[in-house]
């Protein structure tokens, strides 16, 4: 189970390169240049990160093989001395369900709302006609595994990724894929970004509390790394709290610059999703309201509604 889901999770999350050092020797056996140490750097993450135990890699490989050799083979030439220690999807974290994954094959953008919920239902054709941002509010405000919730993290019976890469919202510059380069525009944000790809939910989580609003770091961040939803911990290794939520807590005292965004941040406290919403949304970009919207109040890097209703539970 643990291997399929992985290789699903690569499939789905639209990693797609073409190898730059493979070739094939004439003899219908596949060559790679590899250094002893790459070759063991790779054949490390298959089996750490994806449960791939392939000790051959010039044999001939399955399509979904494939694009895990090709994602290890980049991973590690980004960071040569690199491996993987834990698997990036352990067993005693929480997982993306069957059902969830099965979704785009089960829904059509133009399917009626299920009538069980005014406000899903509005959201719920809202997605279907294609804004990501109804079908994040649809995701995270529905009952778990509902009809709602399959729809929502199916970008509208699309596809299972992220939906505003999906769909062409908030990203100017090209697809983002968990092996896009760091931007090279900030020295912590790019090493932020390393660990976020590489499957630390806490860099990811760092990355949406610090790095500027819009920007490319801030969406490889809320993306999880371009992987294809925004509660990391689903499909990402739990590995610790960002640091800056260290320096927050629920009851902190507003900073006082703008009356609105106090209001806000209070509220946010209290723990009103709308409020945490509107923070993050309306802040500046690197302020502290920022962040305190971002962490739901000082709580935890993941969307507020859920969380609330979690934490209500």
């Amino acid at each position: 189970m643990k291997r399929r889901l992985a290789l699903l999770m690569v499939l789905l999350f639209g990693v797609s390169c073409s190898y730059r050092s493979m070739s094939d020797d004439g003899m219908g056996r596949v060559t790679r240049d590899l250094s002893p140490s790459e070759e063991r750097c790779v054949q490390d993450r298959l089996l750490k990160g994806w449960g791939l135990d392939l000790a051959d890699l010039t044999v001939e490989l399955d399509p979904e093989e494939e694009i895990a050799v090709d994602m290890a083979i980049e991973l590690c030439q980004l960071d040569p001395d690199g491996s993987i220690q834990e698997p990036l999807v352990s067993d005693d974290q929480p997982q993306v369900s069957d059902h969830l994954l099965a979704s785009p094959q089960i829904f059509s953008p133009t399917d009626l709302a299920p009538g069980e919920d005014a406000v899903l239902d509005a959201l719920w054709l809202e997605c279907g006609a294609g804004d990501p941002i109804s079908c994040d509010d649809l995701f995270y405000s529905a009952p778990r595994d509902s009809t709602y919730e399959q729809f929502a993290f199916s970008c509208g019976g699309r596809a299972n990724i992220d939906c505003s890469l999906l769909l062409g919202i908030e990203q100017p510059e090209g697809a983002l894929t968990s092996l896009t380069p760091p931007p090279g525009q900030d020295e912590d944000l790019d090493r932020w970004w390393v660990r976020c790809a590489e499957g630390s939910a806490r860099a990811c989580g760092e990355l949406r509390l610090v790095a500027p609003s819009q920007s490319l770091y801030a969406q490889f961040g809320i993306s999880c790394g371009a992987r294809g939803t925004t509660y990391c911990t689903l499909i990402l290794d739990d590995d610790g709290e960002p640091p800056t939520l260290r320096s927050l807590a629920p009851d902190q005292t507003p900073p006082g610059q703008d009356e609105l965004l106090d209001q806000l941040w209070e509220l946010c406290g209290g723990r009103d999703a709308r409020a945490c919403k509107d923070l993050s949304k309306f802040a500046p970009a690197d302020s502290l309201y920022m962040q305190f919207g971002v962490s739901c109040g000082g709580r935890a890097v993941a969307p507020c509604p859920r969380l609330f209703a979690d934490l209500a539970a």
